[in-house]
């Protein structure tokens, strides 16, 4: 069994080296200088051990053998101080002083224990070889130094885990906390085996130490994957970019995100870190919208925040996870732009109603005709009012007409409405009765009559209607179109006579 422990021992002391390393390398970062600390003493107890087995120089043996004291209670104190680093809070003064002061008192009764033997019960003139250390007694002041180094490592360990149970939702605090529940198994493992099972001259706390501070250099530090950001440079990047972002683990939880989203939109960090994606997005779905493509017909995003989302996977090197970058970019500016642009392309900016480009591309996607009815309009003396009236009587009329195809046609669900041409609009409506659509166009011609000639809009319909769907789309229009030409031959004649003569009487002619 002795053997194997010094097998353990020479294994453990290569193991403490390894994070001294690898930290040495980010030296001028300090997000965990505590944990710097903490491995460059775990590593110093290595040397002074193997000092202790290695010197013949007895005072050296003594020494390096006594410092394990104050280290013990020193790495408790570092591990306290690497929690309130890792869970982001600062560092009580108050608390640091108090340790600082325990941590020299043992140093103090661990260079002067020969003389006290408060801490162990072997004088240096006693001392033959460093196996001394392992074998003599316990002093009266080593129970107590036992209780404050555990009862500090204890407190940092319940700091981590309710900081942990508050933070269960993301992947990384998963790992950290199995890997912690391990590490504190092991320590409570290899002290109570030298306390009540071997007597050997290894110090199995030491090396159960070891097992811990190298737990945490892997899960704080190595596996942190906002430090490591930081640590490559790319935190700069992010910090100096125009767009917000998120970014989230694997498994699309939150581990960090943009201040200035944050403040935006009041978003409260706490709520956000190790929540799913969805969640952030739910909760601005009121103000804001993502997207990866614009979409020009929702009306119901007009007046919100837009943001083109680009996400992608990324990886640190020297790591197993991966996660995800989410780009926001703030495009409100351009997607009003852009649907100022396609409500030009789409509506007629006289009457409101949509156009030609717009009516003919809905065509396009017709497929079946079944149901559907097509009205064809065409303003009836458009010229005479213009010629004699001036233009703004012209403008009144397709206003006006305008209007009332609107007021007829609002009860029916499914239609499009344009004006197609100077005086011409076509009504195209869907999964409706022909006894329906007969009864508006009457609807629609009665109220475009009036006593008052003035006030009248002369107007010719026709009405083209399939029930079973054998004809296309544009049949159906040349039908409307030829049946309202036929009305218009009938009635367009009349009512521009009429008009001339109301304007001769009411001295109106402006020619």
């Amino acid at each position: 069994m002795q053997t194997f422990f010094e097998i353990v021992l020479i294994i453990t002391g290569f193991l403490s080296l390894i994070p001294v390393v690898n930290m040495f390398r980010n030296r001028n970062d300090h997000k965990y200088a505590c944990l710097k600390v903490l491995i460059y003493s775990t590593f110093f107890w290595t040397f002074l051990i193997f000092i202790e087995r290695l010197s013949t120089n007895t005072l050296l043996i003594y020494y390096s053998g006594m410092l394990r004291y104050p280290l013990k209670l020193l790495f408790a104190a570092l591990m306290l101080c690497t929690i309130f680093q890792y869970i982001e809070l600062k560092f009580p003064k108050s608390l640091k002083l108090f340790l600082s002061l325990l941590i020299l008192a043992d140093l103090i009764l661990a260079l002067t224990n020969s003389q006290t033997l408060l801490m162990l019960d072997l004088k240096y003139a006693n001392l033959v070889s460093f196996n001394d250390l392992y074998t003599a007694n316990n002093g009266i002041v080593f129970i107590y130094h036992l209780v404050i180094s555990y009862a500090i490592a204890l407190g940092a360990i319940i700091l981590l885990f309710v900081f942990l149970a508050k933070h269960k939702g993301v992947r990384q605090y998963k790992e950290v906390t199995r890997m912690m529940a391990v590490s504190v198994l092991a320590v409570l493992a290899f002290n109570l085996l030298q306390l009540f099972l071997f007597i050997v001259n290894v110090d199995l706390t030491y090396i159960s130490l070891v097992f811990v501070a190298y737990i945490l250099y892997d899960v704080i530090y190595r596996k942190d994957m906002i430090f490591n950001l930081r640590t490559s440079g790319r935190s700069e990047i992010l910090a100096n970019m125009r767009e917000m972002y998120i970014l989230t683990d694997a498994n699309k939880k939150i581990i960090e995100i943009s201040p200035l989203l944050l403040e935006k939109y009041s978003l409260i960090i706490n709520e956000i870190m190790g929540k799913p994606l969805d969640l952030i997005v739910s909760k601005l779905a009121d103000r804001v919208t993502l997207y990866s493509e614009y979409n020009m017909d929702e009306e119901s995003y007009e007046g919100m925040d837009h943001y083109h989302l680009r996400e992608k996977e990324f990886k640190l090197n020297g790591m197993n996870e991966y996660g995800y970058m989410m780009l926001l970019y703030d495009e409100t500016q351009v997607y009003n732009l852009l649907r100022e642009l396609n409500h030009l392309s789409n509506y007629d900016s006289m009457t409101g109603l949509n156009n030609r480009n717009y009516i003919e591309h809905k065509i396009k996607e017709f497929g079946e005709t079944e149901h559907v009815g097509v009205f064809s309009l065409d303003l009836n003396g458009l010229k005479i009012n213009n010629d004699y009236l001036g233009h703004e009587r012209g403008d009144y009329l397709l206003k006006s007409i305008s209007k009332k195809i609107k007021e007829v046609f609002k009860d029916i669900q499914h239609k499009e409405i344009a004006r197609i041409g100077g005086d011409e609009f076509i009504i195209i409506v869907r999964d409706i009765k022909k006894e329906v659509l007969d009864k508006k166009k009457i609807e629609l011609l009665d109220i475009c009559e009036n006593k008052d000639i003035e006030k009248t809009i002369s107007v010719s319909i026709g009405l083209a209607y399939d029930e079973v769907g054998d004809f296309s789309i544009y049949s159906l229009i040349q039908k409307a179109d030829a049946l309202m030409y036929d009305m218009k031959s009938k009635v367009s004649k009349a009512y521009q006579e009429k008009m001339i003569e109301y304007i001769k009487l009411q001295d109106k002619y402006m020619r």
